[in-house]
């Protein structure tokens, strides 16, 4: 499973491409983007792994200033990479947790008190920036029977709420992890398989970061 702290940059220009013999057969590389003089690093064999003047998505961890790229989210601009996109979608669902949490708060009213719960729009905003709102809601529905409970939307002005319902937080950024990475992409996309998602009879898009948005 992979790790939900990646910090991710899209549509880098590589230079400055370098490898350095680590004397055990393995060699680090390192490059820099156009733009800065900040370097990224992973350990990889002596083979080029990207392309100097090519655009990339990276996935990276920092530790100590030291970046190191996650090379399962390491893809040319070009190709679409679910990993890459989740940890993005991910990343800007975390730029807007503290809103999508004060309204799904103040608007989403239900009686039940064991648990906390997500109103089905601020669930998706939360979780699954990633894939298409009906393809999160039917596969949390119908195919892994989420938890959820109904409940009423209040939109301010209005007399009265709209009835819909609420996703139960516990469990819900694991199951959309493990739709992500059962995932298998059908020829080069843009559709994918998954044996989660009605038992990979039906297929479903994972959005290029282009396409990730908060909206509908």
């Amino acid at each position: 499973m992979k790790s939900r702290e990646l910090k991710t940059i899209h549509d880098l220009i590589i230079t400055n491409y370098q490898k350095h013999d680590l004397g055990n057969g393995r060699y680090l590389h390192t490059f820099q983007p156009a733009t800065t003089d900040t370097t990224y690093q992973f350990e990889a064999n002596i083979e080029d792994v990207v392309i100097e003047g090519e655009r990339y998505n990276i996935g990276f961890t920092e530790q100590n200033g030291i970046k190191t790229i996650d090379t399962s989210c390491l893809s040319k601009s070009s190709v679409l990479d679910k990993d890459f996109s989740y940890q993005y979608a991910r990343n800007m669902s975390k730029q807007k947790h503290v809103e999508n949490k004060g309204k799904n708060d103040s608007r989403v009213r239900h009686s039940e008190s064991d648990g906390y719960y997500w109103g089905r729009k601020y669930a998706w905003r939360e979780f699954g920036l990633a894939l298409p709102r009906e393809v999160f809601e039917r596969y949390l529905i119908e195919c892994i029977g989420h938890p959820y409970v109904e409940c009423q939307v209040i939109t301010e002005g209005y007399p009265q709420g709209d009835d819909s319902i609420a996703f139960l937080d516990d469990g819900l950024a694991d199951a959309i992890d493990d739709l992500i990475q059962t995932a298998v992409i059908v020829n080069k996309g843009p559709y994918f398989k998954s044996p989660l998602y009605y038992g990979g009879d039906k297929k479903f898009t994972i959005k290029g970061v282009p396409a990730i948005t908060d909206k509908k």
